[in-house]
């Protein structure tokens, strides 16, 4: 009897070890946005932490706003987040996007300034690219009226229905109202839409024009036209993570091992990633690992 009580004894003593020595293991979480391209950069940030380190990331995706993605940082509730230098620079601070906010450099500058004065957060230098907004259509119908930039819409918008999301549909300052005052026409009708329909819509002909993402991998893939952004409206998004400094006061290994990530992901490079997930339907923890491998690790 006493030795099957020791027995006992021994099992739930290993069982609490082992449950105190998971409980001690750090975790940390990471979140982003509802489509492919920033959960993949994402994940991708998860996988060489988790690689490199004890620490344990947690990635939550599909946040709808830029907004949310910024008060779990705030918050707490996450200490890492995958965003945009135009998106925030707008969004988050507040910023009226005129023509001397249109360079790269000095958006990411300012932003990167801010947000470590105003939300004790660094925002990285960028992955790379600019995936800035594009309006996209049918390549039949770019080459039947020779349209090449959104300028030379002017003379069919007003017959022409628009697609966006309600995100650029509704935003001051680089969004869809601006867009239309500063290329001097309107569309006749406009349609509010999810980024997973966008593309086939304007596919198959069920709308005229997309408001895309540049570096969306479906743009290729569907044969579809970007249209030079002629009057430079757009200002530039480059995808960065922000990581809260408390973070990097505890982990300062995670900056070193964010650093090999940035300034090496091109458009075309990107697109590629984003195929995979968009128009390949491989999942988003493959893609971020296929990236890691091929620009990371080797």
């Amino acid at each position: 009897m006493l030795k099957k009580t020791f027995a006992y004894a021994l099992i739930g003593f290993i069982i609490l070890g082992g449950s105190m020595m998971a409980s001690a293991q750090e975790a940390i979480t990471i979140v982003s946005p509802n489509y492919a391209e920033p959960q993949i950069l994402a994940e991708a940030v998860k996988i060489v932490i988790e690689d490199n380190t004890d620490l344990t990331v947690e990635h939550i995706r599909n946040f709808s706003s830029s907004t949310l993605l910024h008060a779990a940082l705030t918050s707490g509730d996450a200490q890492l987040y995958v965003s945009y230098t135009g998106t925030q620079f707008a969004g988050v601070l507040n910023m009226e996007v005129t023509d001397e906010w249109k360079d790269r450099e000095k958006v990411q500058a300012y932003v990167q300034e801010e947000f470590d004065a105003q939300f004790d957060a660094t925002w990285f230098d960028s992955f790379g690219f600019n995936n800035t907004y594009a309006l996209v259509v049918q390549r039949a119908f770019a080459e039947e009226h020779g349209i090449q930039t959104v300028s030379d819409l002017k003379d069919y918008a007003d017959s022409m229905t628009i697609a966006m999301d309600s995100t650029f549909r509704e935003r001051a300052g680089d969004g869809y109202n601006d867009l239309v005052d500063t290329y001097g026409f309107t569309f006749n009708r406009v349609a509010s839409m999810d980024y997973g329909l966008i593309y086939r819509a304007v596919q198959t002909g069920d709308i005229d024009v997309a408001v895309a993402y540049s570096t969306d991998g479906r743009i290729v893939a569907m044969d579809l036209v970007v249209l030079e952004d002629d009057l430079q409206y757009f200002p530039p998004y480059d995808p960065a993570v922000v990581v809260a400094n408390s973070l990097l006061a505890e982990h300062p290994e995670i900056a070193d091992l964010i650093e090999p990530l940035l300034g090496q992901i091109d458009e075309a490079t990107i697109a590629v990633y984003n195929q995979m997930v968009d128009v390949d339907y491989v999942e988003v923890e493959e893609a971020a690992r296929a990236l890691v491998n091929d620009l990371y690790y080797n």
